[in-house]
């Protein structure tokens, strides 16, 4: 008497080639196949004849299925309240995925070195290019799910789950901020930096920053939220290290009066590269690579901050995305005295930086 009551397992046909199918509930009116239609035209940008000739091409597939995975016809009748599903091609299909490297393995969870090739979780049309398929695939066990995300150009320590029945526990680490997460970041900037930050090796910070992301954006911004409007909001904090400073090429001397000096007079800051170690008390998105931007010095390869790119901007060039999930810490499920400690190779860019005599970390 008291105890939680378990939640009732929801009946669902298996994956097919790692990828879950898409659920609908029937309303009790007319045929499958005009019930889906009249759902996927609410979701999808198409128009009512291309939608119609994709439902077909799926029934006639047998890609609508029952929760026991029994293939449905497109007369078929639904009671309202009743679930079937759509198995759906991935428009990356045929992609060729990584091997992903393991970095732990524990009781019901793996720990996995995430390229910044792959999105964490299917979504969009990065559904075959994400660590959930490939790890699905790669391991031959389609119960494997994120037990939290990375940006899909972030690389580093990413934990999944491989049953449902261990699924709760990893991410309740995460829920009650069990889990230490420590992060490398490469920045450039100096030029339009917050006159408070002023960063030197061996410096430490604590960012805390109001943040909100409104319905449909692409980035965060920080402040006040406008009123009236949907979003998500959180009160932001990550604490910093400056690791280090990369060498930047000699500059070649510019003649007096063309650069090095403001019109009012006044010298300008010149642009240097950091290495900062980061840990994020908070889980916002995109906030560690909003807070560098907001002070001045926005991650090199990121398309988003400061200045968003174009969508059909080129990926995965130098400089890609300098930000690695270079470490994970958190109590052992199976022995809470013990902590579990992972760290994921050093990517190249975070190497050759020039340190401090003394090493310093956060407290």
């Amino acid at each position: 008497m008291g105890g939680r009551r378990k939640r009732r397992q929801v009946a669902r046909p298996p994956a097919r080639l790692g990828i879950d199918p898409v659920a609908f509930t029937a309303n009790g009116e007319n045929s499958v196949e005009r019930q889906l239609q009249a759902q996927l035209e609410r979701k999808l940008a198409m128009s009512a004849a291309e939608i119609a000739d994709f439902v077909a091409t799926a029934f006639a597939a047998g890609d609508v299925v029952s929760p026991l995975g029994i293939v449905l016809s497109p007369d078929s009748q639904l009671l309202e309240g009743q679930r079937y599903f759509l198995h759906r091609v991935a428009p990356d299909q045929g992609a060729l995925l990584p091997k992903l490297q393991v970095l732990w393995e524990g009781e019901g969870a793996i720990v996995v070195n995430k390229p910044s090739s792959l999105a964490t979780i299917p979504r969009g049309s990065w559904i075959a290019r994400s660590v959930v398929v490939a790890a699905r695939r790669q391991f031959h066990n389609d119960q494997i799910t994120a037990a939290h995300r990375l940006d899909r150009l972030t690389t580093g320590c990413l934990l999944l789950t491989l049953d449902s029945k261990y699924r709760a526990r990893y991410q309740q680490l995460f829920d009650r901020r069990q889990v230490k997460k420590t992060y490398l970041a490469r920045t450039r900037g100096g030029g339009n930096r917050v006159e408070a930050v002023i960063p030197q090796v061996g410096g430490s910070f604590d960012f805390q920053l109001p943040m909100f992301k409104e319905t449909g954006s692409l980035t965060v911004s920080i402040g006040d939220p406008p009123v009236g409007q949907k979003m998500t909001r959180c009160q932001s904090r990550t604490r910093g290290l400056v690791l280090g400073k990369f060498p930047l090429p000699e500059k070649i001397e510019k003649p007096e009066g063309e650069g090095g000096v403001t019109p009012g007079g006044e010298e300008s800051v010149p642009e240097e590269e950091l290495l900062w170690q980061l840990e994020p008390e908070t889980g916002f998105t995109h906030q560690l690579r909003a807070t560098l931007a907001h002070v001045g010095y926005p991650l090199l390869g990121d398309p988003l901050y400061p200045v968003v790119l174009p969508a059909d901007a080129a990926e995965n060039i130098e400089p890609q995305l300098c930000l690695h999930a270079h470490k994970l810490q958190f109590p052992d499920p199976e022995n809470p005295a013990n902590t579990v400690t992972v760290t994921a190779p050093t990517p190249t860019w975070a190497k050759g930086y020039e340190s401090a005599n003394s090493t310093k970390g956060l407290a």
